[in-house]
């Protein structure tokens, strides 16, 4: 019997040992690699340095501990111990943070994040396996064993919630400006059930909610303001010769146009017709696409000569179809994560607005893309804190978590609805935990109107904002929810041509 034991904790061992040396190996032959991502993530990042070092230098010892029958317990705890504190990292990634970062490198780097937790905890129960029979072997208190796992364990779990915390506060830590919280802007009416959550709004009319799924791209969706039922149709291209990656929908009645920036090409199509045909080919690359009227797009592309952003005009039935305004988007280092933002079309009042995502700053655009207003949001970060590291092949990644200080938003009625990431004086930081905050801005007005709760489950990272008529429409997980607005906003609204801001 003893044999069998002892074979299976060599086993366990050598397992380990590859495990381990692997990992510690491919970590090394891409270290600049390593030691960015290391940066990415939301728990190490303030460590960063510290961790990039001190994971190499401990998987080593571990590995080296597990060689020798001597030193073969401290190594199998020191195993139990890494493997745990691995395993919940993974855990609070999934289920907490807002940034998840690549994962570790070589082979593991292909499981996934949920492959790679499911990994860990079998390798988990292994090592506390080996630990419990090498007890038995060495005649050693199999309680004492135990009780020390546990220990381990707990302290694992402390360590990784104490760094996740306090960088959760570095992020949510309390900023010198305060939120004007009003009394009961929107008051919750009904909840859809879309069962999976992977829909997106594509529009709206006075009547209709219109949503794209990512899974299906081809199913344009629409819903009743009075969210009784969906309506799918699918839509038929003229032609289908391109590689898509993520086509989506954009409505702006009387039409709709499917799209994909990775691919140039627009088709447009009339609304309740499931026919669309090609409008524009081989005109232009774009990352985001607003429709403006029948004749003309607004879009956001990467301009390679001065490595960064930029807004242009797409008219695809004029001679001079394409022209760029390389320079609305400001930038102090890097060109591409500094100026990235969401473009929003408030047709009412005929504005483009782009938020960025980085820094308190929202431009509001003409047609031809003339600057109407440069506003800026109520926080205080005007300048985006972004660190880029370039690695020796040319890649650049963030070096660290950027602090993200606009989520998302929508425009509509002359007024911007905002979500924030920031957290303003006075707040209270459990609010923070089930709720999304909307801040509202005056467009025309150029001013700061007041903010709202809606209602988030911590465990949603992201949620998608659309009105139509005097409703708010919130896309939550998989749930599409609708909200009446009060007199107290509804009394902002600018239904028409706004005055110049």
């Amino acid at each position: 019997m003893n044999a069998t034991k002892t074979r299976f904790v060599e086993i366990v061992s050598y397992f380990l040992i590859l495990l381990f040396c692997y990992a510690s190996i491919s970590k090394i032959m891409d270290f600049e690699n390593f030691q960015v991502q290391i940066a990415q993530s939301p728990i190490f990042s303030s460590v960063a340095g510290l961790i990039s070092y001190g994971v190499l230098v401990v998987e080593l010892l571990v590995c080296i501990l597990l060689i020798f029958e001597r030193s073969r317990m401290i190594g199998l705890y020191a195993s139990f111990f890494l493997m745990v504190s691995f395993t919940i990292y993974i855990y609070v990634i999934l289920n907490y943070s807002d940034n998840v970062p690549c994962s570790c490198g070589g082979i593991l780097e292909q499981m996934g994040w949920r492959t790679h937790l499911i990994f860990n905890v079998a390798t988990v129960i292994l090592s506390s396996a080996a630990i419990v029979l090498y007890s038995n072997i060495k005649n050693k208190n199999i309680i004492t064993s135990g009780l020390l796992q546990v220990s381990l364990a707990a302290f694992s779990v402390a360590m990784i919630i104490i760094l996740y915390h306090r960088s959760d506060y570095m992020i949510k830590k309390e900023n010198h400006f305060v939120r004007k919280f009003l009394q009961h802007p929107v008051t919750e009416e009904k909840r859809y059930d879309l069962q999976v959550n992977s829909y997106y709004f594509a529009g709206s009319t006075k009547d209709s909610v219109y949503l794209g799924n990512y899974t299906t791209p081809f199913s344009l969706i629409s819903m009743d303001t009075g969210l009784n039922e969906m309506n799918e149709k699918k839509i038929i291209p003229d032609r289908y010769d391109f590689s898509f990656k993520r086509a989506m929908f954009q409505v702006n009645a009387p039409y709709y146009y499917l799209y994909d920036g990775t691919v140039p090409v627009i088709y447009r199509g009339s609304l309740g017709n499931e026919k669309v045909h090609t409008y524009s080919k081989s005109q232009a690359y774009f990352s985001q696409l607003i429709n403006w009227d029948k004749n003309s797009f607004v879009f956001s592309t990467y301009y390679a000569p001065l490595k960064k952003q930029s807004l242009g005009v797409l008219r695809p039935e004029e001679k001079n179809h394409l022209q760029l305004k390389p320079d609305l988007l400001q930038k102090s280092k890097d060109g591409v994560f500094e100026t990235d933002g969401q473009m929003h079309f408030d047709s009412d009042n005929q504005s483009l607005v782009y938020v960025h995502y980085n820094k308190n700053q929202f431009l509001v655009l003409d047609k031809d893309l003339n600057i109407k207003g440069d506003l800026k949001t109520i926080d205080t970060i005007s300048q985006p804190q972004i660190d880029v590291a370039e690695l020796s092949d040319g890649r650049r990644k963030m070096d660290k978590p950027p602090l993200k200080v606009n989520v998302t938003s929508t425009v509509k009625y002359g007024l911007l609805f905002n979500q924030s990431k920031l957290m303003g004086r006075y707040e209270n930081s459990k609010n923070w935990e089930n709720n999304a905050v909307i801040d509202v801005y005056s467009i025309a007005e150029q001013n700061y109107l007041g903010s709202f709760y809606i209602s988030k489950p911590k465990e949603i990272k992201k949620i998608q904002l659309e009105i139509a008529g005097d409703y708010l429409f919130v896309l939550v997980g998989n749930e599409i929810i609708r909200y009446r607005f009060a007199q107290n906003l509804t009394m902002h609204f600018i239904k028409g041509e706004s005055r110049k801001p």
